[in-house]
């Protein structure tokens, strides 16, 4: 029982609280979110960070008339407490329960989906000139941090910004880290404003000294006729002020008098304006403090020692492990990732070959044009991305390596089903995204031991854009289908009655499916298709002509997906069976557990062992 956070049913509950009631609230806001987190898992440490902050700001605007866009959002849980929502914390990203990011469809505190980095100054810029439209009048805020900074679509809003002048307060969280820690020209100018914090006291205090006496009056005229070049060399608003967008700071982030009143002094302007807010991620709590990584998104946890549940290996550990091997015979290697190298598995590729892994920060469009460069001057680049991310670099990866034929490989980490992290992060788009582009190959293993395969010919044999889509998590199968050869499906189960096709993860349940099956008497073929452009058609088709029924199966949307890549080639060949697509259908998939989201979406062995029986 919490003596003010059990209270707080609106953000207005927490307005008439005084300093020590607010400490109060913020150490219950701690304990809650680390109690919460620990049985779930989900972002702990940005949303430690950011306790005082988002008090400061919801005690200033009036929301929800007042609008506060959350940049990725992974740091709202928060916001949701003091929106309403702290009974229910203990739900979050569980199926029914609350998103792990911000939704309108749960509450209409949350003004705006969110989920990806850089997005937050363009949605808050749309909604400052909606105002103009429809005549409405209300604060808006944006909330991002020093790494989502590091993305271009954040400097195109900041130009726009400066252009239009939209009223509009901008809060920049420094914490120094993204996920990983920040890096890249911007994080280093950052820097220097954390090291300059007392500028703007000690400033104050020369001009109280020099205004005293009237020789000392003159050389502060003086010193104002060289202010911006002083400012130029000790202070970074002029970055900030060349777009146009006044800067205040910095300001302890953990200090919630010093933000309020910032806040109000923003906000009294008629103008954009950003403060810039030095904030501790995973303060309040000894082990995120001092592994904020870790701490990012993490599992289930032990709370007095931090110790985390042991995972049982993972793709991306396989991943990591064998580049590593290919790096060694291959001094051309290298290594490319947005901001994710302990998430992508490059942790030891990093110890191991430190100048040849580039981390280009929250930047996936450069990452591939980037890597396109790489492979143009005779590299060869592995770009480690997850297929959610990825999406966004779409535009580059057709024109800046597809259309030349360059020889990049992209291991799209998790594809897929991924959980809990919801609509914005499952990978179920890129097999039709990725088919659809001309020059680019698609590999999907169904073991550990297939992805080393298919990243040795990847790396070493292919020529032109490559990608392999592997899921989250750890492998549940041992399949080993011999020497890799592209385009070359694989039968893994002999059957007469119907076919399974199957791509990646889904081969696992197919094998289960068709040893339900076998009990019922039923035998049931399983192709692992492996190679998802090209596909295998030949195979495929081999084994549907002697069953007569077709089932395939993938964790990707049916439109463009695997499936009907396969039913417009029996079509053109004009053979016609039975068949069934089992996919996403169009819909964007919410949060859950993987075992929750397989059962909802028929993709268990029993529900697929029903699908063939009454094709059947």
């Amino acid at each position: 029982m919490y003596q003010y956070v059990d209270k707080i049913k609106t953000p207005t509950d927490i307005k008439e609280l005084n300093t020590a009631q607010l400490n109060i609230l913020c150490n219950e806001i701690r304990d809650l979110l680390i109690n919460s987190v620990s049985q779930n898992g989900g972002h702990l440490a940005s949303n430690l960070g950011v306790v005082e902050l988002t008090v400061a700001l919801h005690r200033v605007l009036n929301c929800p008339k007042d609008k506060i866009v959350w940049d990725v959002g992974h740091q709202s849980y928060v916001h949701k407490i003091l929106t309403g929502r702290g009974g229910e914390l203990s739900s979050i990203r569980q199926m029914g329960g609350l998103c792990g990011f911000c939704n309108p469809e749960e509450n209409e505190y949350d003004c705006c989906y969110t989920g990806h980095a850089s997005t937050s100054l363009s949605t808050a810029l749309g909604f400052a000139e909606s105002k103009k439209l429809t005549g409405e009048d209300y604060n808006i805020a944006a909330v991002i941090g020093d790494g989502s900074f590091t993305g271009g679509l954040a400097f195109e809003a900041l130009n726009n910004i400066g252009n239009l002048k939209s009223k509009m307060l901008i809060i920049l969280n420094d914490n120094e880290m993204s996920i990983a820690e920040n890096v890249g020209a911007f994080s280093t100018l950052l820097s220097k404003a954390r090291t300059n914090k007392n500028y703007t006291s000690s400033k104050r205090k020369v001009v109280e000294r020099l205004s005293k006496k009237e020789f000392g009056k003159k050389v502060l005229r003086f010193l104002r006729k060289v202010k911006k070049l002083v400012k130029s060399a000790v202070e970074p608003n002029l970055l900030f002020e060349q777009f146009g967008i006044t800067y205040l700071g910095p300001v302890n982030g953990h200090n919630i008098e010093e933000m309020e009143d910032l806040f109000i002094r923003a906000l009294s302007l008629d103008e954009p304006v950003i403060v810039h807010v030095i904030t501790t991620k995973g303060k309040g709590y000894e082990p995120a403090e001092k592994m904020p990584q870790k701490f990012h998104g993490v599992g289930p946890f032990e709370v007095d020692t931090g110790e985390v549940e042991s995972k049982v290996g993972s793709y991306s550990e396989v991943f990591g492990k064998k580049l590593c091997e290919l790096a060694t015979e291959n001094e051309k290697v290298v290594a490319i990732t947005p901001a994710m190298i302990p998430g992508s598995g490059l942790g030891k590729f990093s110890e191991q070959f430190p100048e040849r892994l580039y981390d280009v920060g929250i930047a996936e469009g450069h990452s591939i044009t980037f890597a396109g460069g790489i492979a143009a001057g005779g590299g060869i680049p592995v770009v480690s991305i997850y297929s959610s991310f990825l999406q966004r670099a779409y535009d580059n990866l057709i024109h800046d390596v597809a259309l030349g034929d360059s020889h990049i490989v992209l291991a799209v980490d998790r594809a897929g089903l991924v959980g809990g992290d919801g609509a914005t992060h499952q990978g179920l788009f890129d097999i039709s995204y990725l088919t659809a582009i001309p020059n680019m190959t698609v590999l999907s293993p169904s073991s550990y031991k297939e992805l080393e395969k298919m990243l040795e010919y990847a790396v070493m044999k292919h020529n032109g854009p490559i990608a392999l889509r592997y899921p989250r998590g750890r492998s549940y199968t041992n399949i080993d289908n011999g020497d890799f050869g592209l385009s070359k499906a694989s039968v893994v189960r002999q059957g007469d009655k119907a076919t399974i096709v199957a791509e990646g993860q889904s081969v696992s349940v197919a094998i289960k499916t068709a040893e339900l099956l076998s009990e019922r008497g039923i035998e049931v073929e399983v192709i692992d298709v492996r190679t998802l452009k090209p596909i295998d058609f030949d195979t495929i088709i081999e084994s549907t002509k002697k069953t007569g029924a077709l089932l395939s199966v993938e964790e990707n949307l049916k439109r463009g997906g695997m499936g009907e890549m396969i039913a417009g080639e029996l079509k053109l060949r004009n053979i016609d069976v039975k068949m069934k697509i089992k996919a996403i259908e169009d819909e964007f998939v919410v949060h859950g557990t993987i075992s929750e989201l397989n059962h909802k979406y028929g993709f268990t062995e029993e529900q697929l062992a029903n699908e063939i029986e009454r094709m059947l």
